[in-house]
Formats: structure tokens, sequence, C-alpha cells
């Protein structure tokens, strides 16, 4: 959620209301995945990508979403927190930039290894109250400080506020990079399995991405409200933390400042965690060390995190813009998986060699196609999508289904009702065992929507939950 405020101003700063095409599809493809492919994962009790891609398509095919989400998704957005972090301490102190990232990367490893997820569970319910309230005070205050909704209009430059300014090519690329990753994101899985009924889990994880949206709405709306009060050319990252500096220098301001702190300390260790559960398990347990107990699983997991925070700490000081950070870390994510679980669930031909194709020729592709400059002003995410349907279409038609490959189609299995029952393994699936990785959790109401559970958040306590309730 703090990308939507303190990047989302920003964008509103730059972009104006055109921005909002990213609010637009990220909830639109939220909805729809929830609706349509929500009871299938309630009913195969899924929590990430890798044990779908494990059940339908194998061992080996689940090796590669490992490595793309734990290292292509989870270590990039804990780079952007940093950076989230440092806009803030620069704001309210002297602190060099440089510096506050450095402060935050060790503030967040010795939490996050401290703490484990305690460290982060109880602070969801709260924040979701805090934040919306914090956005729609300092809205409101600000457009009053520059003299009220008629002095916005007025004096805010008519692109700004004019929907599709930017042009019908980057309304699609701003739609394609923030829309197709949501139908993969492995916390919505996860609170889905981990509630109480199918109704329950789908309408919290609507309802929180509706709020998600109506923040994203509102901090776009702030950011257009700054350019009454700040120069052009103003790095847009800072535009939120110096618009409530500005509003509120006194004890207030430091209330909103510490939220949203504390949110982007929540969420930093909440994607090391997440990361350090898909490298332990997904791909130590699952290809290293097939025995590991519980000890050693545990292990790895600390040993993971101090890696991964090493590597997002290297991408903070290197791209030091929140949107451009979280961007490379959805379109790679995305063009690499969307189409293969789509597959899973929808086409009983696909083949693991054409997963396989699929997965690596998105990466390829997506690449090539950033490095040669995004020809013709197309983001990388859209000849990734295309490479890796194609690939998957072609390649698959042209192989065969592998031994360990369970030949299904799961949307269509659960309708004609043949789906085994909820925890019931199948051939392929990656059963998860040492859930004490996740601490102590026993209390936390996992199934609550926060505003964290329509952006980058918690992507462990669920797993846990269910875990608990298994015999």
């Amino acid at each position: 959620m703090s990308h939507r405020r303190v990047g989302g101003a920003g964008k509103g700063f730059e972009m104006g209301i055109s921005y909002f095409v990213s609010v637009i599809s990220f909830v639109l493809f939220t909805i729809v995945a929830m609706l349509v492919l929500g009871p299938v994962i309630r009913k195969l009790r899924l929590y990430t990508v890798p044990e779908l891609f494990a059940r339908r398509f194998g061992k080996l095919a689940a090796l590669i979403p490992a490595l793309i989400i734990g290292f292509l998704y989870m270590t990039p957005t804990f780079g952007m927190q940093l950076v989230g972090m440092s806009s803030i301490l620069s704001s309210i102190t002297n602190l060099p930039f440089f510096w506050g990232i450095f402060l935050g990367f060790a503030v967040t490893l010795v939490f996050t290894l401290i703490g484990g997820m305690p460290s982060v569970a109880w602070t969801d319910a709260i924040q979701t109250l805090v934040i919306l309230a914090g956005v729609i005070i300092t809205l409101v205050v600000g457009v009053a400080y520059v003299g009220g909704p008629a002095v916005v209009v007025a004096a805010t430059p008519q692109h700004l506020l004019t929907f599709g300014s930017i042009g019908g090519l980057e309304l699609l690329n701003w739609f394609l990079i923030f829309g197709p990753f949501y139908l993969i994101w492995q916390t919505t899985w996860q609170r889905l399995t981990a509630a109480k009924s199918t109704k329950v889990g789908i309408s919290a994880v609507v309802s929180g991405f509706i709020i998600s949206g109506v923040i994203g709405l509102l901090a776009i709306f702030i950011g257009i409200t700054a350019v009454q009060m700040f120069p052009a050319g103003t790095a847009p990252d800072l535009i939120y933390t110096s618009f409530i500096s500005e509003l509120f220098p006194g004890p207030i301001g430091g209330l909103l400042m510490v939220s949203l702190l504390a949110a982007l300390l929540t969420g930093a260790t909440s994607f090391l965690l997440s990361g350090a559960i898909n490298v332990s398990k997904d791909i130590y347990q699952g290809w290293v060390n097939p025995n590991a107990g519980d000890t050693q699983i545990l292990k790895v997991s600390r040993l993971s995190v101090g890696f991964m925070a090493v590597l997002g700490l290297v991408i903070a000081l290197l791209v030091k813009d929140i949107i451009a950070i979280y961007q490379i870390a959805l379109s790679f994510t995305a063009s690499a998986l969307v189409a293969p679980v789509l597959a899973a669930m929808f086409w009983e031909r696909a083949t693991k060699t054409g997963v396989l194709a699929s997965t690596i020729g998105a990466l390829v592709a997506s690449l090539a196609w950033r490095l040669a400059g995004t020809p013709f002003g197309i983001h990388e995410i859209a000849p990734g999508l295309l490479t890796s349907a194609l690939l998957l279409v072609v390649v698959s038609l042209a192989t065969k289904h592998s031994d360990d490959e369970t030949v299904i189609a799961y949307f269509h299995a659960f309708r004609r009702g043949r789906l085994a029952g909820d925890g019931v393994p199948v051939e392929g699936q990656v059963v998860y065992a040492g859930e004490d990785l996740l601490l102590e959790v026993d209390a936390v109401p996992v199934a609550a929507v926060s505003a964290d559970s329509g952006s980058p958040g918690d992507e462990t306590d669920a797993r846990a939950s269910e875990q608990r309730g298994r015999p």
C-alpha cells in the first residue's frame, strides 16, 4: 500500500489523472480473478504459484516460478520499500537519500530476523484505518491549503486533469503493467485459502483491493494538488512526504510519517519472509534436500532473508524510483507466469515442455525488448506476454505430456465436480511441512482485510493458519 501513496502521489504530480488507469487495472484484474478462479484456488488449497506448477506440470516446472517470485518479484519490491523509507527519512531529517536506504536496510533486516511473522501480522488491521484516514485528511487539508477545489482546477495544467492525455499507447502500457500480475499474486491466493469459506475469502480480497484502489486514487489527487506547492522537476518519490511536511509540521505530521514508515517496514519484512519461504521450501526442500528437517529449513530461510536483503539493497541503490522498481517486478513476473497459470486452469493440452519454453522464452523476450529500448514505445510486458502465450501453445501442441504431469484443466474439472476433496494430495503436489518457520501466529486474524491486502504484504501467515487446521 505504501507504493500506492508515495508512488501514486508522485505519478499524479507527473502524469495527473491518467495514472488512474493503473488503479482500474489492478482492481479489475483482481475482481475477475477472484470471481472466476477464486473457487478453484480455494478447492485446490493453493498457497503459492509453484504449488500449482508442481501439481499440474511436475516438480521441474515448479522450480522456475519459485526463482522468479523469490528473486524477480520479492527482492525488487523489498528494494522499493527501502526507497520509500529513505524518502521519508530525507523529508523529516537531513539524512542523505543514500544513507536513508542503508538505515532502512539495517532496521528491516534486524526486524525481520528477530521478529518474524508476529512483527508483521498484528499491524495489518490497524494500518488499514490509519492509512485510509491519513490519506483522506492529507488530501482535504491540502486542497484547503492551496485555496480550495476551484483553485486546484483552475491552476492545474489541463493535461493533468484530462484522463488519456498521455495517449492510448501509454494507457495500454500502464494497464498491462499493473493488471495481469494480480491474476497470479500469491497474497490473494493465501488469504482466500485461509478464509472461513470461499464466499468470505472472495469478499475479503475484493473489498481489500477496492479500498486499495480508493487510496490509490486519493494519492493521485494529492499529487495533482501538490503541483500548486512544488516546482516542476521535484523528485516524484518526495512529493507525498514533502506534502505532509508542508501541511503538518507538528505532531500530526509526525504521526502520519511514522504510520507511513511503519507500513513500509511491515511491507519490507513481508517481502523478505515470503521470498525466504519460496527459497527454503520450494527450492531447498523441493530440490536440494527433500528430507530436510525444520531446523535445516529454518537456517536456510534465515540465510535467504540476508541474501535477498543485500540484493534488494543493491537494487534500491541503483534504481531510486519506486514505480520504476515496481514496474520491473510486475512486468517480468507476469510475462513469465500468467499464461502457464491460465493454461493449468483452462487448457488440458498444455505440456510441461510447453510451460518451460513459455516461462523462459517470456523472460528472454521481455529482457531483450527492454535492452532494445522498448521499440515503438511498447512496454516490455506486451511482447513478454505474447511470447509466453505463443510458445506455450506451439510447443505444447508439438510435444507430449510427461509422466510426472497431472493432465487436467482445473477450472473445467472443478465445474464438473471432478476435483479431489480439500487437502487430498494429487500427483505432483508439493506438500509443505515444518510450518513453524512462520513462528507463533495462532492468534493472528489472517483473513482480515487490510490495506496491504491490496498491495504487497504478508504472504506467509495464511499458509500457517491452514496448516494449523490440518490433522
